[in-house]
């Protein structure tokens, strides 16, 4: 078997990693369009004339909420950690190849990006909202359970 050339190898690696972003992506969305399936409900139920008869299904909104929270982590996580995984070795064939940094952009020559991707501050940025909005929704919801324990328990 022929081995492949550095432009090949290249192509390999912005291939994954535009593949990584589309899976990124589409958790993303996946994430965002089931919370705001159960948000609308829940708050819909917050206008109960009756509350505590309303109670148990709005209980059980939030904790399905939260379940789709940790069920839908894990992937982006490892979404996270593969686009890294192929950002690395992408840098690293920059880093080790002159003849290749003509392709590169500044924000892969950075030193010690090659190494590890926290360096490269646009990269941490384009993936935060997929790194932070899982936990928002899981304390919206830790909060939302909160909020309905209380006007129970206080008749709110």
């Amino acid at each position: 078997m022929a081995a492949l050339s550095k432009s090949e190898i290249l192509s390999f690696y912005r291939d994954e990693i535009k593949h990584e972003f589309n899976l990124l992506a589409m958790r993303s969305t996946i994430l965002v369009t089931c919370q705001s399936f159960l948000v609308v409900p829940f708050a819909i139920l917050q206008t109960a004339a009756s509350f505590t008869t309303v109670y148990i299904p709005t209980l059980i909104i939030a904790l399905l909420g939260i379940f789709t929270v940790l069920i839908l982590l894990r992937p982006l996580r490892a979404t996270h950690h593969t686009i890294d995984k192929w950002l690395l070795k992408q840098r690293a064939l920059f880093q080790t190849s002159p003849e290749m940094e003509p392709l590169a952009l500044d924000r892969d020559m950075i030193p010690g990006t090659d190494r590890d991707f926290r360096k490269d501050r646009d990269h941490v940025k384009s993936i935060a909202f997929s790194r932070f909005a899982p936990w928002a929704f899981f304390f919206f919801w830790i909060a939302a359970v909160g909020w309905s324990s209380y006007r129970v328990l206080f008749g709110m």
